[in-house]
């Protein structure tokens, strides 16, 4: 069996076909709908333990006819040595006592008398360290002995 010429063109010829690609696109409706009124202020407050402390916080409050407050965030808080502000109130007396480079035996001395003291329970202690050691390991040991007592 023998294919005619038409045949034989039909079979030989390559044919293309165009296929149109289709593309799928969300579309997000939006709706602005008003649940409730808010009012964010802020608030400055001021003590005086012969030096001015400072407090800034955010208040965050419900509007409406029950207002209500929702949150407080303290944004920034001065320290005087070491007291916070809510620690502090205006009839507060300090008395500060520095003594500088002691040694490390002297200064256990020096604690221990202290807590002996009758008036050591209202006391507060801030030791600062100082060492010329630069052994990284060493100083790395030193701190992790002062954080266990913060």
């Amino acid at each position: 069996m023998t294919l005619s010429n038409d045949q034989q063109a039909e079979i030989n010829s390559t044919e293309s076909y165009q296929i149109s690609l289709l593309e799928e696109k969300l579309q997000v409706a939006r709706l602005k709908k008003k649940v409730g009124e808010v009012v964010i202020r802020k608030q400055v407050e001021m003590r005086m333990v012969n030096i001015p402390l400072r407090r800034e916080k955010i208040i965050i409050e419900k509007v409406g006819k029950n207002p209500e407050q929702l949150t407080e965030v303290i944004i920034a808080e001065e320290t005087v040595n070491g007291f916070k502000f809510n620690e502090l109130d205006s009839s507060n007396d300090f008395s500060f006592n520095k003594t500088h480079f002691l040694s490390l035996s002297t200064t256990q001395e020096l604690l221990t008398a202290i807590s002996h003291l009758s008036s050591a329970t209202n006391s507060r202690i801030r030791l600062e360290i100082v060492t010329k050691c630069s052994d990284n390991e060493a100083l790395s040991e030193l701190k992790d002995v002062c954080d266990r007592y913060q």
